[in-house]
């Protein structure tokens, strides 16, 4: 481990100091870079780990670099024994190319076998030098190592640098870049955004690992305070199949909270109430639910003196900002429920009064207006007279006696005449 560990920082000073050797690792050998160019769909297959795509396109074609792909898509899709095979084919075709020394290289680091890993490099730096081939697998070799993304993430720069049209560097990058920028999230949010977003330009979109730089930039975001782009690239995770919901909501929380410092406080609801959708309490939300609660308040204010001068609009529209902000409620149920049956929507008055019978059932609310007695003749205007009986039966086996049983039964007798009337 010692040998090798001089050897790379050999390595890494051969590519900062032009026209040194490095002392423990020869000079960079020439290399004839050829790429096959009816090999690029084969590339690109194995750049995004589609080793099965690429054994079908590689099907009866041979050639050095044909077994070296062949060796990646083989590895991909399992098969240990015959991505070594490809590779001793490529052996006996070029021994000493780098592209298939470090392909072995990163064969052996990604089925785990990382002292082998290292041996073959070291072999590989001392044959042939800093080339970029063996820089990528350093890099991928650092990757399979805890704790080594920068090491990574600077051995992968260097192999780019040195061959901008190097393949198979992308993907390694930018999980180098998720690891560095994971390391350093905490204290230095806006790094792990740069990372993240340096990650995001190297991979495609159908790749797993654009979820993660995406988390990874929400999370850094939200770290330097910018909840609202923070919640973009989560619902952008979330139209990808994500499930950020508790994350989101607690976002959406932290960012109300800093607009109202901002005094921004009509945002701030806004977003308490996208915190409250996305399935906080109250109790978590907070201070938050006093706010909304007063918003709330507010609005019942501005409904009651809409219905006081007859707009009925405007006081449907302030109901249904105090519902949104308070919750369910039985009394605001009615009061919605009023103002529907005074417009004339009888249907949508009655299902409303059905709704603020409920809720103060389950609440063990007691509601102040006959609101059994308004059902009954919303059914009845509605054209549902059925329904409107068997509320006012069920009012008068309740209290036969009560203090609207005389109205219930007056009531009784009009939809029996219009019965009557209707035959």
């Amino acid at each position: 481990m010692r040998r090798l560990a001089v050897l790379l920082l050999a390595l890494a000073a051969s590519a900062c100091s032009e026209g040194s050797d490095p002392p423990s690792a020869v000079a960079a050998a020439p290399v004839r870079r050829v790429r096959d160019p009816e090999l690029a769909e084969v590339r690109a297959a194995l750049e995004s780990y589609r080793g099965e795509a690429a054994l079908a396109l590689l099907e009866r074609v041979g050639g050095f670099e044909a077994e070296c792909l062949r060796a990646r898509a083989l590895l991909f899709t399992g098969d240990a024994v015959g991505a070594l095979a490809a590779l001793a084919r490529a052996e006996v075709l070029d021994a000493s190319h780098p592209e298939r020394l470090a392909t072995e290289i990163e064969c052996l680091a990604l089925l785990d076998r990382l002292p082998a890993a290292q041996e073959a490099l070291a072999g590989a730096i001392r044959r042939l030098g800093p080339q970029p081939e063996l820089f990528r697998a350093q890099g991928v070799i650092e990757l399979r190592r805890q704790g080594h993304g920068a090491a990574a993430l600077e051995a992968l720069e260097r192999a780019r640098a040195r061959d901008p049209e190097l393949p198979f560097v992308a993907r390694p990058l930018a999980q180098a870049h998720l690891l560095v920028g994971r390391a350093c999230l905490e204290a230095r949010p806006a790094e792990a955004t740069a990372h993240a977003m340096a990650a995001q330009r190297l991979v495609s979109d159908g790749d797993s690992v654009l979820d993660e730089a995406l988390e990874l930039e929400a999370e850094g975001l939200a770290g330097e305070l910018r909840f609202e782009q923070a919640l973009e690239r989560l619902e952008r995770l979330e139209s990808r199949g994500a499930d950020h919901r508790k994350l989101r909501a607690t976002l959406h929380q932290r960012c109300a909270t800093r607009l109202l410092l901002e005094r921004a406080r009509a945002r701030a609801v806004e977003h308490y109430l996208a915190a409250r959708r996305l399935g906080l309490s109250d109790e978590e939300l907070g201070f938050g639910a006093d706010v909304l609660r007063e918003e709330g308040h507010a609005a019942l204010a501005r409904a009651g003196e809409a219905d006081a001068r007859g707009d009925w609009p405007a006081a449907l529209a302030a109901l249904a900002e105090a519902r949104e902000r308070l919750g369910d409620d039985a009394q605001l149920e009615n009061h919605l429920a009023l103002v529907r049956f005074r417009q004339g929507e009888y249907r949508a008055a009655a299902e409303g009064w059905e709704r603020a019978l409920a809720l103060a059932r389950a609440r063990g609310q007691e509601l102040l207006d006959p609101v059994p007695l308004d059902l009954a003749k919303a059914w009845r205007l509605a054209g549902e007279p059925e329904k409107a009986y068997a509320v006012l039966a069920e009012l008068l086996d309740a209290a036969p006696d009560g203090p609207w049983s005389e109205d219930a039964r007056e009531l009784l007798l009009v939809l029996e005449a219009e019965a009557l009337a209707g035959r």
